[in-house]
């Protein structure tokens, strides 16, 4: 094998590598997703906390949800991807309101 040879094996050797880690993360990041829902939705629940702090949660939560949908969109139109980015960016806007409205009184 010649220099060329080499370095194009090497390529697409590194673009396969480049392409599992790209999907390691995202199936990473989706999980991470779940749990962070599942342990909202258990201490806002299981606790008891004042109005305030649960919408700062849920504003938490839910921005960080929609934050991931988003960037999958711009990566990956499907129905399910395109469904939960305007599930959750509604999601975001109804406890950013919330948050606003009893933290600084805004609304």
């Amino acid at each position: 094998m010649d220099k060329e040879e080499i370095l194009k094996k090497s390529r697409q050797e590194n673009d396969i590598s480049d392409e599992r880690t790209k999907y390691i993360g995202l199936k990473g990041a989706d999980f991470s997703i779940s749990v962070l829902v599942f342990l909202w939705i258990v201490l806002s629940r299981g606790l008891k906390l004042e109005a305030t702090a649960q919408y700062a949660m849920g504003l938490l939560v839910t921005a960080t949800c929609f934050s991931n949908f988003a960037y999958q969109f711009t990566q990956n139109r499907t129905k399910t991807v395109i469904f939960f980015t305007v599930l959750f960016s509604l999601a975001t806007a109804f406890y950013l309101i919330l948050v606003l409205k009893f933290i600084l009184g805004i609304f």
